[in-house]
């Protein structure tokens, strides 16, 4: 009977998986063999450590061929298309599946990936803004950004679909995508493609300086569509898609008033600036997760990307979450924010950063698809709800008469 990994987890640090689902095969075969003693003690002693690998390597040549645990998969089985008898698409009728498919409605962990860089500009430019911007302004246009980034976020899906169609066929992941598997042609996805970036155009038109938002939405609209291209040619696409994502903080908080290249300050300007980079590190890390469930059959398939390139996925998450970490401080810093900031946004995305670092591995696609689902959510809602309990303290509460550097 195996034991729990917990109980042995201290005296066995070579011996680590994710919290969540079930020990790998290897796992298994180990807690199997742990001395009930030694697991009651709630360690091992190091002379056992050390005949690991000997127990292991006997106990796989005493069993059967046909029965010995297969190696851990690096992805994961996913069954053929069917329609949809459940969830928001089984609401629409058939011939609307594909297309909204390609955008993706129905997975809402790539909206909060597009969308929380608007809430955090949103709120960031609130802290800033004189005279002080009321609630009300501030969710009226954070529900303009909401539809516009369903459009942006759509026409960015659909083409990423038109222009990896032939690697999508090759990747399990993928190829059930409309475009990949017949559903929709090309062409079709196209027109698509610009109705959604026409939608995105009128939700702009709704916002307080159209003009202004029209000039960072075009380079915005521009680098999402061009991506895909970008794995292609280099290991890094990651790199590209942050740079439009991030840009959102800039164009959302423009929109109530507060202009990154207009700032009063240098000190203002260089914690803005600093705020965008710290969401574009966090977007890489993002789409670096969301692209390890697919290494293997990327690697086949001859897609290049950071997940490809860097296998030590801990070691990644780590490195660059702590510069996001860092230029959550800078900001705070040069802002002169609150402790309420610091510990929020700082503190707050150093732990969701460490837990994913723990328990996000290529081994585990299932893991890697929750945090794409929810690290967007997680990660930026902290940041979010960080500024917004600093702009309530600085306009409402003890800061009231606050002054910034």
């Amino acid at each position: 009977m195996p034991y729990p990994l917990s109980t042995v987890a201290r005296g066995f640090p070579c011996i680590t998986r994710p919290r969540f689902g079930a020990p790998s095969p290897t796992e298994l075969r180990v807690l199997q063999a742990i001395p009930r003693p030694a697991a009651r003690r709630g360690y091992l002693p190091r002379r056992w450590i050390r005949e690991v690998p000997k127990r292991l390597q006997s106990s796989t040549a005493a069993q059967p061929s046909h029965s010995r645990p297969h190696a851990e998969p690096l992805t994961r089985q996913y069954p053929p298309w069917s329609p949809p008898t459940q969830g928001v698409l089984s609401l629409l009728p058939s011939s609307w599946v594909p297309y909204a498919e390609l955008s993706r409605i129905e997975k809402p962990g790539g909206l909060y990936g597009f969308y929380m860089a608007y809430l955090i500009g949103i709120s960031y430019g609130a802290c800033l803004a004189t005279p002080t911007v009321p609630p009300v302004t501030l969710l009226g246009t954070a529900g303009v950004l909401l539809v516009y980034n369903v459009f942006l976020r759509g026409a960015a899906c659909t083409v990423n679909d038109i222009l990896d169609r032939e690697y999508d066929r090759q990747v399990a992941r993928c190829r059930n995508r409309p475009v990949a598997r017949g559903a929709v042609t090309p062409s079709q996805a196209y027109v698509w493609y610009g109705a959604q970036t026409l939608g995105a155009g009128a939700a702009i038109a709704c916002l307080p300086n159209p003009g202004l938002a029209l000039a960072y939405a075009v380079p915005i609209q521009f680098l999402v569509s061009v991506y895909p291209l970008g794995k292609r040619f280099t290991d890094f696409p990651q790199l590209i898609l942050s740079a439009p994502l991030a840009a959102g903080i800039f164009m959302s908080a423009s929109a109530i008033g507060v202009d990154p290249f207009s700032l009063p300050t240098p000190a203002l300007a260089g914690a803005t600036f600093s705020l965008a980079l710290s969401h574009y590190v966090w977007i890489t890390i993002f789409d670096y997760v969301n692209a390890c469930q697919d290494t293997a059959d990327d690697v086949k398939a001859g897609v290049r990307s950071m997940a490809v390139r860097y296998r030590n996925t801990a070691a990644f998450i780590s490195v660059l979450g702590a510069v996001q970490v860092g230029c959550l401080v800078a900001t705070g810093v040069l802002a002169g924010f609150s402790p309420i900031y610091f510990v929020g946004a700082a503190g707050g995305n150093a732990l969701w950063l460490a837990a994913m670092a723990k328990t996000a591995k290529r081994t585990r696609p299932d893991i890697c698809a929750w945090w794409f689902s929810w690290g967007g959510l997680l990660v930026s809602g902290t940041t979010t709800l960080a500024l917004i309990g600093e702009y309530f303290y600085t306009f409402y509460g003890q800061g009231k008469n606050h002054e910034r550097v």
